[in-house]
């Protein structure tokens, strides 16, 4: 009698551990599927901070664009002529002033002078694949 207790217990624990194994892998994959899920969503979220990070370079870029103009007109006496839309008016690749070590522009161009004779000039700020612009009018 003894023995045939044992005996059953010996084969209702091998059945045990066999199922013990398989719940532990379906819990190790859950965990596993939770914790991509997780990392892809801060990857995603570095993502975006970098993108945030180079829109805001290009935006200070802009502006700097848009004070030159500004200072140009008012300091040095810049006289303009009409010229192309498709020609910047100023740009700082030829410029002695580095703005930055990784290559960051800025060009302005002359958008429109409407019929209201208001002059419109366009600042646009480029560093690596991020383009902001921003728009004068006097």
């Amino acid at each position: 009698m003894l023995r045939k207790k044992i005996k059953n217990y010996y084969q209702n624990s091998r059945h045990a551990r066999g199922s013990a194994l398989i719940l532990t892998l379906f819990i190790m994959s859950g965990m596993m599927i939770i914790a991509l899920g997780d990392a892809y969503v801060v990857l995603l979220g570095i993502k975006a901070a970098g993108l945030q990070a180079k829109s805001t370079k290009s935006y200070y870029l802009a502006e700097a664009g848009a004070e030159r103009l500004l200072w140009e007109l008012r300091k040095n006496a810049y006289s303009y002529t009409y010229p192309s839309l498709s020609t910047p008016i100023f740009t700082n690749a030829n410029s002695e002033i580095v703005l930055d070590y990784l290559g960051g522009t800025y060009q302005v161009y002359f958008t429109d002078f409407a019929t209201s004779r208001v002059l419109t000039f366009k600042s646009i700020g480029s560093f690596q694949d991020a383009n902001r612009s921003v728009e004068i009018k006097f």
